[in-house]
């Protein structure tokens, strides 16, 4: 799946993707996927469900509410990765993300 990186605006996040953000705030309120595993988690972002880079679109059939932590978890799953690449440093300090340049051969 190509991931564009053009601005999120021309990606289809403009002003009808916030008011669908504002109105699942106001009305579904937690996260949905804590919420189908047990636990209560205020939801902060309107997540494309089949996101919109593999065809995905902006009906509300396709949004669902989540927390930070469980759209970050599902980006990693829909971009085809098993773990988070970028971050973190080891017992050394050295960072872990193989792209760091430090990490170039």
């Amino acid at each position: 799946m190509a991931w564009s990186k053009t601005s999120r605006h021309d990606r289809g996040y403009g002003k009808a993707h916030e008011a669908m953000r504002a109105h699942l705030i106001a009305t579904v309120i937690l996260c949905e996927e804590c919420t189908r595993n047990g636990r209560v988690t205020p939801g902060t972002i309107a997540d494309h469900i089949k996101p919109l880079a593999d065809g995905g679109d902006n009906s509300r059939d396709n949004y669902q509410l989540l927390c930070a932590p469980c759209h970050d978890a599902k980006t990693i799953v829909d971009k085809g990765q098993t773990k988070r690449v970028r971050g973190g440093c080891t017992a050394s300090g050295m960072p872990t993300d193989p792209r760091h340049p430090w990490n170039q051969g």
